[in-house]
């Protein structure tokens, strides 16, 4: 019988690469640009999904392997894997790979899930690479501190989750011993709420709430977002931190 972890991974499993956000060429070419991938590198993607990050990354780089805790989210990432594309069911605190193994870590939109242990995950991170390798950590963020209460309450419809801004993934990577740690941060501009909701594998009850909490932002929070009424959907700007670690 399967947990209800696996239930909630399974259900989101299945429209995951159809989320405008997760896919969009602008956020997937910062990351890239961000990494500095080489033919040389052999990477590890943390949280690897479907496997968008991997797919993106393998072209540019020697050998990539993708875990996850989700065999179903896996099976998606395995069916369309290149040649040197790897897929893992592991957990990032508990990392099965020798000490400097790896010249690059990426992990993209995991770090909030990992609610328990968290450091201990930077740090298995950080273990694993290579002297001068570096770490891609990249997390959405409010856009600004006076929106962080509307993030946290409207997030709890959605799922049980941990809140970052970028001085958190920061602290994050510094307590881990990364140094030379840079900030970039990507704006997916006009993102749609509707697509996000209907793609997430919530229930209509829960999607229904979270739209009408976007619909009746407070007029701060409409700034911030740069929010859109748009017939029977609202566009938003989605902030996304870019943070380089290095070893």
């Amino acid at each position: 019988m399967k947990s209800q972890r696996e239930i909630f991974w399974k259900k989101r499993s299945k429209n995951y690469e159809k989320l405008q956000w997760a896919i969009k060429s602008g956020y997937l070419h910062a990351f890239l640009d961000a990494g500095e991938f080489t033919s040389d590198d052999v990477v590890l993607d943390i949280g690897s999904g479907t496997g968008i990050i991997a797919h993106t990354v393998a072209p540019h780089t020697k050998d990539v392997i993708g875990i996850d805790i989700s065999d179903d989210m896996l099976s998606h990432a395995f069916n369309h894997r290149t040649r040197n594309e790897k897929f893992m069911n592991m957990d990032a605190r508990k990392l099965d790979f020798p000490d400097r193994y790896f010249s690059k870590v990426t992990a993209r939109m995991v770090f909030h899930h990992i609610l328990k242990d968290t450091q201990k995950a930077a740090d298995e991170c950080y273990r694993v690479l290579k002297r001068g390798g570096k770490m891609v950590l990249s997390e959405g963020v409010p856009p600004s501190e006076a929106v962080l209460p509307f993030y946290i309450e409207m997030f709890k419809l959605k799922e049980e989750r941990l809140t970052f801004m970028e001085d958190n993934l920061v602290s994050l990577m510094k307590n881990a011993n990364f140094k030379k740690i840079q900030t970039k941060i990507y704006h997916s501009r006009r993102s749609s709420i509707k697509n996000w909701l209907e793609n997430s594998g919530l229930p209509k009850r829960a999607q229904n709430s979270i739209m009408n909490m976007h619909l009746d932002m407070d007029e701060q929070c409409k700034r911030a977002y740069n929010f859109v009424r748009q017939g029977d959907d609202c566009l938003i700007d989605m902030k996304f931190a870019i943070v380089v670690g290095e070893k």
